[in-house]
């Protein structure tokens, strides 16, 4: 492979990591408009509560989120790039995912768990998006939710789940 080859498959590589980062943003921050900005259209998603279209599912997962989860953080790694060809690409990552909810009685719980993304990446018009991902699940675990907000914890400023987080103005108008 040329020099100019290796350096484009290193900014392809790149990109696709930069799309799962956004990926993970957007489920946090509940953003619908960056989580279709991660698909391509017509691209699928297979999550066992939700197969089919991927915006679809992006339509279904952000209210989904907002109303049954007070709080929810996700961080995605271990991920593995196989290149098909300068436009086609397989990956899988690691997410490790932490959400908190109610029960039915009130009692709130904390819900984390770790999984795997299995997906396609395809470059159209030069950008890389998802045109399929698969959830698999590894473990899973629940317990009584506590989040301090007391001693050292009050004065730290405090993430929200929109785009008014801080993460927002740090890369206003990037995309």
């Amino acid at each position: 492979m040329e020099l100019s080859q290796r350096i484009q498959r290193v900014a392809d590589h790149q990109a696709i990591l930069e799309q799962m980062a956004r990926y993970i943003q957007a489920v946090d921050r509940l953003d619908l408009a960056l989580l279709k900005y991660t698909f391509h259209p017509d691209g699928v998603v297979r999550f066992g509560i939700f197969d089919g279209n991927a915006h679809e599912f992006c339509d279904f997962d952000i209210p989904f989120i907002r109303d049954n989860l007070t709080m929810g953080a996700h961080r995605f790694s271990t991920a593995t790039i196989e290149f098909h060809s300068d436009t086609r690409a397989v990956a899988e990552s690691y997410m490790l995912g932490n959400a908190a909810a109610p029960t039915p009685d009130g009692v709130m719980l904390n819900f984390p768990d770790n999984m795997r993304y299995e997906d396609v990446w395809e470059k159209r018009d030069g950008v890389w998006r998802m045109s399929s991902r698969d959830l698999v699940m590894d473990w899973n675990a629940f317990w009584p939710y506590s989040q301090r907000e007391d001693g050292p914890f009050a004065e730290m400023r405090r993430s929200r789940r929109d785009t008014q987080d801080p993460a927002y103005a740090l890369r206003a108008g990037t995309l």
